[in-house]
């Protein structure tokens, strides 16, 4: 069994911290390689809080009286006290991250959060979760200065991360934010392309004001507007650490005319490309004349 963990001290002890808004005691994660199964049973609970986070496979825990298969994506949270039983098997491949946690606030800050209708939450399957479990067994690991407050810090954007996925899943906002995700993302990898809002409305199957008016929602700004500041933050670092001249780096972006793509990037500066390629050449702030 894989069993990466870290504390708050050198053992797992049962810490309880009410001075603190927020405090870790340890976390971790597991993953079953050869051993058939694993068992976790504490009939009196715990005296701080529990999450548990399936990232990948299956686990069965006991909630309120009966076994239920819980799959990826989801979380179960233990209050104190609260008895505690659950089983991972190896033929379910498993993969669990854990956090324990108290504080002074430990309880109004996940019923803030929404975490109050029983033990089990669809907070999705996010990348970013385990990236956040990782830092956490890290700073409790290695205790750098500032851990503690780090620790917790990470704690409280996970708890706030998952709390906002598992709100939007439950609405059509979710389904709506990963179409708008997947368009940032294309425009992120094809900025060149030729593609007009309307096709990326296309493929969201949404009508062209419906998609721009998603798209804004989710980004602040028009898909246009979204797409012209990725071009322009690309010809930037093209003027600055290129040998291509004005015409090349218009093409590059995705502009045919190099006359257009130097009006938008003047729209967008305040400087034709060549003023802006000089100025900071030359830690300027006011172009000189480049005739």
């Amino acid at each position: 069994m894989i069993n990466i963990s870290g504390y708050i001290t050198d053992i797992d002890e049962d810490i309880v911290d009410n001075k603190n808004f927020l405090s870790v005691n340890s976390c971790g994660y597991y993953k079953l390689v050869k051993l058939a199964s694993f068992e976790t049973s504490r009939p009196d609970g715990r005296s701080d809080y529990q999450l548990l986070y399936v990232a990948k496979g299956s686990a069965d825990f006991l909630i309120c009286e009966d076994f239920i298969k819980v799959e990826e994506g989801y979380a179960v949270i233990y209050h104190p006290h609260q008895p505690q039983y659950y089983i991972y098997h190896l033929q379910n491949n498993p993969e669990i991250y854990w956090l324990h946690f108290s504080g002074a606030q430990a309880q109004a800050y996940i019923t803030n959060l929404n975490f109050t209708d029983g033990f089990l939450f669809n907070v999705g399957i996010k990348n970013e979760y385990k990236s956040i479990f990782e830092k956490i067994i890290s700073e409790l690991q290695v205790r750098r200065k500032n851990f503690f407050e780090l620790s917790n810090l990470y704690a409280m954007e996970l708890l706030s991360l998952m709390s906002r996925n598992m709100s939007e899943r439950s609405s059509n906002l979710y389904l709506i934010n990963e179409q708008i995700l997947k368009i940032i993302e294309t425009m992120n990898k094809n900025f060149s392309q030729k593609q007009s809002i309307m096709d990326y409305a296309k493929t969201c199957s949404m009508s062209t004001c419906w998609f721009i008016n998603n798209f804004k929602n989710y980004t602040g700004m028009t898909p246009q507007q979204y797409l012209t500041n990725i071009r322009l933050t690309k010809a930037k670092e093209l003027l600055l650490s290129s040998s291509f001249n004005i015409s090349e780096i218009s093409s590059i972006v995705g502009y045919d005319n190099p006359f257009y793509f130097s009006r938008i990037f003047k729209k967008n500066t305040g400087y034709s490309p060549r003023e802006y390629k000089y100025i900071k050449a030359n830690n300027s702030n006011q172009p000189t004349s480049l005739i």
